[in-house]
C-alpha cells in the first residue's frame, strides 16, 4: 500500500511556475546624424561673361543685401548704347512735353481757322447767290470743304485738350519704346557690378581681378549665420513616421561633444530618396541657441525627443 501510494505521488504533475509579468518598456530615444548648416546661403554669380575689374570683398567678410562685391571690366559698346538710350529717351520726352506745352497755341489757332473759314464760305456763298457761275460754285465747294476740316480739326483738339490724339499717342509709343531700350542699357551697365543678394558673410570666395568669369559660375557664396539649422538624411521610412513638425529634440556636435543646443522640428520632406538601399528622408531642425564656435559642415548627432 505504501508503494502505490509512493508512484502515485511521482506520477502526479508538478505545478507550474507563476508566468513573469510583462514590465512596461520605455520608448527608445531615435537618434541620427545630421549637418550644421547656416539658415540660409547663396551662391553668388554675374549674369554676363566678362573679365573680372576689381574685388571689393574679402572671404569673411560681413556684406548686405545691395552691396557691390565685384566688378567687370567695361566696355566702349555698353558705355556707347547706354549713352544713346539715354539722348533718345531724351529726345521722346521732349517731343511729348511740345504737345503739351503747345496745346493752347494749336486750340487758339483751331479756333482762328474756324472764324476764317467761316467768313470765306460766307463771301462764297454770296458771290455764287449773286452768279451762279462754275467758278463761283467751285469757290463755294472749298470754302465749305476748307471749313468742315476745320471745324473738325477744332472738335478733335477739344476733345484731346488741345493736343491731336495721334501725334500724342505716336509721342507716348516713342517715349515707351525709348524708356524700355534706356531700361535695357542700364541693365547691362548695372550686370557688369556683382551685388549681394543676401546678407551674410561671404565664403568660398574664389575670384581675382583679371581672370574671365561666364555668366551664372558661381564665385563665392554669402551665408546668413544668424541663425543655425540641422539637416539630417538618415531617417528612414520606419523612423520618420515618429517624427513630425514642431518636435523638440537635443543636438550634440561631434566637434564640441560638451554643448548641447535646443531644436525643433521645421520640416520633413514629403518625397523620399533612396539611400544605401533604404528609403530616408529628410529632416529639417532650427537651433534655438547659436555659438562663436559653430561651423558650417559640423557633425551632429540629432535626439529627438518623445
Amino acid at each position: 500500500m505504501a508503494v502505490s501510494i509512493l508512484v502515485l505521488s511521482a506520477c502526479s504533475p508538478k505545478a507550474e511556475p507563476a508566468a513573469a509579468m510583462a514590465l512596461p518598456q520605455a520608448p527608445q530615444e531615435l537618434i541620427v546624424e545630421g549637418r550644421l548648416m547656416p539658415v540660409n546661403s547663396l551662391d553668388q554669380s554675374f549674369s554676363i561673361p566678362g573679365q573680372v575689374a576689381e574685388v571689393l570683398v574679402k572671404d569673411g567678410e560681413t556684406v548686405s543685401v545691395g552691396q557691390a562685391l565685384a566688378r567687370l571690366h567695361n566696355s566702349p559698346e555698353t558705355e556707347l548704347a547706354l549713352a544713346r538710350a539715354k539722348q533718345e529717351a531724351l529726345l521722346a520726352r521732349q517731343s511729348l512735353d511740345n504737345l503739351s506745352a503747345g496745346a493752347d497755341v494749336a486750340l487758339a489757332q483751331a479756333r482762328l481757322a474756324v472764324l476764317d473759314a467761316r467768313d470765306e464760305q460766307e463771301t462764297a456763298q454770296n458771290r455764287f447767290d449773286a452768279n451762279d457761275s462754275e467758278e463761283n460754285q467751285a469757290r463755294l465747294d472749298l470754302a465749305n470743304a476748307t471749313l468742315k476740316q476745320a471745324e473738325d480739326l477744332l472738335a478733335m483738339l477739344e476733345t484731346g485738350a488741345g493736343i491731336d490724339p495721334d501725334l500724342k499717342s505716336a509721342a507716348e509709343a516713342r517715349l515707351a519704346s525709348a524708356g524700355a531700350a534706356l531700361n535695357s542699357a542700364q541693365a547691362a551697365m548695372d550686370a557688369l557690378e556683382l551685388t549681394a543678394t543676401l546678407a551674410g558673410q561671404v565664403v568660398d570666395l574664389n575670384l581675382q581681378a583679371g581672370e574671365r568669369v561666364a555668366a551664372g559660375q558661381p564665385v563665392m557664396t554669402v551665408a546668413d549665420a544668424s541663425q543655425w539649422i540641422v539637416e539630417t538624411d538618415n531617417l528612414t521610412e520606419i523612423d520618420v513616421v515618429n517624427v513630425k513638425v514642431g518636435q523638440k529634440a537635443k543636438i550634440t556636435l561631434d566637434a564640441l561633444p560638451t554643448l548641447t543646443l535646443d531644436a525643433e522640428v521645421t520640416h520633413v520632406t514629403a518625397r523620399y530618396a533612396e539611400k544605401r538601399g533604404d528609403i530616408t528622408y529628410t529632416v529639417t531642425l532650427v537651433l534655438s541657441q547659436t555659438d562663436p564656435m559653430l561651423r558650417w559642415g559640423m557633425t551632429a548627432a540629432v535626439a529627438f525627443l518623445p
